[in-house]
């Protein structure tokens, strides 16, 4: 299919002012499958695509929701994920591809080509690729809703939250990008402080025992005689003596590592880099990008091989000095030694303290080194902690300036809707992600879900941690409606993981809320009737956006008053200022809403074709023949009624 772009202007004749910039989908079309051939040229404004069963008008849907990257999430809709995947192959076939045209808001035209199970690849108006996609780069979005999408989103709380975000998407994109970046570093902050607590503990354990020794040498002083304290210092001096003989002994190969371990990084380092960018590469299409490349990549490369050369001739001059330093130092410990031992034969009344004292003096000398490393950890820790509280204030902060956009939309929508239909969003409404969290950290023990609905409905994720960090048993006790003696078994069970620092973490998801207004009395979409659910989001679908609304059968599940008095009003209003692109079986959209443009398909039972393009007045009687059962039909039910 050829990659030109077309100008289509309306047929009607009509001017139809915009009141603002919009997106608008040019064309819609496929190169093979049931719809090969068929291309749709749509206008701005109602687009209606109109046919019986069985002619390919969801595959139109799908169609655009494929190419533009807007396939449902299998995380929130598992079975509609399915079900358009399974259409897709279907219609499409293995060699098929999906061609969308599109306009952007500043009037810039893209052409979106995607084959089944490839990515999708755009093209400027020339036909050049561009390396854009729709999805991430916020340059194209539209609102696609599959047959019977509109219900779902009544009574799933996080399609309604995904609702509430396209009104804000930009601003809640950003925010969710901070907050992701945010999460990884938490996530590594609490690897490290894990790692830190676990040599903490070591630590605390090898330096407890510091004053013991101290008081056991101070005996040994005192009860010594004259000699004791010379004595003593000597003994000092060869603890000190065999710490420097082990650091001689280790330093050669400590170097010949260090060098080792550089060596290794630098060269694995250049392999990679050099990988990347081959002869193959070199000669390919794109050789003369990728020459440039590697330009600077071989200039990395030698700068890494310069710098492992400046460390090796570093290690080589520290070598040297090492190894002139090494027999002068051994011949003064030698000298020391002797005069260590001479010391210990002209004191005769030392001579049965000395192996004790040499064992106290080294326990004392380790346990002294413990408590230094144990203050220079503890330092560690306290910076890492004090980091953490930092990024737990800004993920916070990044939640509520998320709620903050979602409480905006709410309100407005609200505004615009009421009395009809009101929006609310209530922040950290939803404890789910948090009641899952719990229930993994217990499972395989005796707590039951009941005492976690307790925990998770009495107490906030971070007052958790704290009764956690403060092994405050008596209050957990309370909040959990079990005994002090389970509190304490539950809270070592849920200390003894990395919980903690997950529970910090956990995010309670904000909780929309979406009600109509039945008689006298609000009630929430979700305990709504399957009509009266479509009554309550297909409003706010229609509601002022930059970006089209394709939907498939927006009239399902409504009666024929309510399309008459409400949807077609709005739709005529919601035209105004962005594109609709509606499959329908209901003649008052396409009649009544006034649309610019009617799409009649048909089949043949093998493919699909494109019987006729048109006005609502160049296709009065294909409008009749689908959507009213015939000319004779609807003028018995005209008779029948008494018109």
């Amino acid at each position: 299919m050829a990659r030109t772009l077309k100008t289509l202007e309306p047929t009607t004749g009509r001017a139809r002012a915009t009141e603002k910039p919009h997106h608008t989908i040019v064309s819609i079309g496929a190169t093979d499958g049931f719809l090969k051939g068929v291309e749709l040229e749509l206008v701005d404004g109602l687009n209606c695509v109109i046919g019986g069963r069985g002619t390919g008008k969801t595959s139109v849907v799908e169609f655009v929701r494929y190419a533009l990257g807007l396939m449902p999430d299998p995380r929130t809709s598992p079975v509609r994920a399915r079900s358009v995947a399974g259409l897709l192959e279907k219609n499409l076939g293995p060699a098929g591809r999906v061609r969308v045209e599109v306009k952007t808001k500043h009037g810039i035209r893209y052409v979106a080509e995607r084959p089944w199970k490839d990515a999708t690849q755009v093209y400027d108006d020339k036909g050049v690729p561009k390396a854009i996609t729709f999805d991430r780069d916020l340059i194209f979005r539209a609102d696609v809703y599959s047959q019977n999408e509109i219900e779902e989103i009544a009574y799933t709380p996080a399609l309604q939250l995904a609702l509430l975000d396209k009104f804000v998407e930009e601003d809640v994109r950003s925010v969710q990008v901070e907050a992701a970046r945010v999460l990884r570093e938490l996530d590594d902050n609490a690897i490290e402080l894990l790692r830190i607590e676990g040599k903490l503990e070591e630590l605390v354990d090898r330096s407890s025992e510091l004053p013991a020794f101290e008081e056991k040498l101070k005996a040994l002083e005192s009860s010594g005689t004259a000699d004791a304290k010379k004595i003593n210092a000597a003994h000092t001096q060869k603890v000190l003596r065999e710490k420097e003989k082990r650091a001689l002994d280790a330093l050669p190969d400590d170097l010949r590592r260090a060098v080792t371990d550089v060596a290794a990084a630098v060269q694995g380092a250049s392999r990679r880099l050099e990988a990347r960018i081959d002869d193959e590469v070199l000669e390919g299409p794109n050789k003369k990008g990728f020459a440039r490349i590697r330009e600077g990549v071989e200039a990395l490369v030698t700068s890494l091989g310069d710098l492992l050369e400046k460390t090796q001739r570093v290690a080589e001059k520290t070598t040297e000095v090492l190894a002139e330093e090494v027999q002068g130092l051994r011949e003064a410990h030698a000298r020391q030694e002797r005069d260590y031992r001479k010391l210990l034969q002209e004191s005769e009344g030392e001579k049965e303290r000395t192996q004790e004292r040499a064992q106290l003096q080294a326990q004392y000398v380790e346990a002294t080194q413990a408590k230094k490393d144990l203050e220079g950890t503890r330092k560690e820790a306290a910076e890492k902690t004090a980091k953490r509280r930092t990024l737990l204030a800004k993920i916070s902060s990044l939640r509520d300036e998320r709620f903050q956009l979602r409480k905006q939309v709410a309100e407005r929508l609200t505004q615009e809707l009421e009395p009809e239909i009101r929006v609310a969003v209530t922040q950290n409404g939803s404890r789910d992600g948090y009641r899952d969290l719990l229930l993994a950290a217990i499972q395989g023990s005796y707590v039951k879900s009941s005492t976690v609905d307790r925990i998770v409905a009495g107490t906030s994720p971070a007052s958790l941690a704290g009764l956690l960090r403060s092994d405050n048993a008596k209050v957990f006790a309370e909040r959990a409606g079990i005994d002090e003696e389970k509190s304490r078994k539950l809270i070592d069970l849920l200390k003894g993981k990395d919980f903690l620092y997950r529970i910090e973490t956990v995010e309670l998801q904000d909780l929309p809320t979406i009600e109509l207004l039945d008689g006298k009395t609000y009630k929430g979409s979700a305990g709504l009737s399957t009509g009266q659910r479509c009554t309550t989001i297909l409003p706010i679908l229609l509601i002022e956006s930059e970006r089209p609304l394709i939907v498939d059968q927006p009239e399902d599940n409504l009666d024929n008053a309510y399309i008459f008095d409400t949807v077609v009003k709005r739709v005529r209003a919601a035209k105004k200022t962005r594109q609709l692109i509606f499959v329908t079986h209901n003649p008052n959209i396409p009649v009544l809403g006034d649309a610019e443009r009617i799409f009649v398909l048909t089949s043949d039972g093998q493919r699909a074709s494109l019987a006729a393009t048109g006005t609502v007045d160049e296709l009065k009687m294909e409008i009749e023949t689908l959507l009213e059962g015939g000319e004779e039909a609807f003028l018995l039910r005209k008779k029948r009624y008494g018109h």
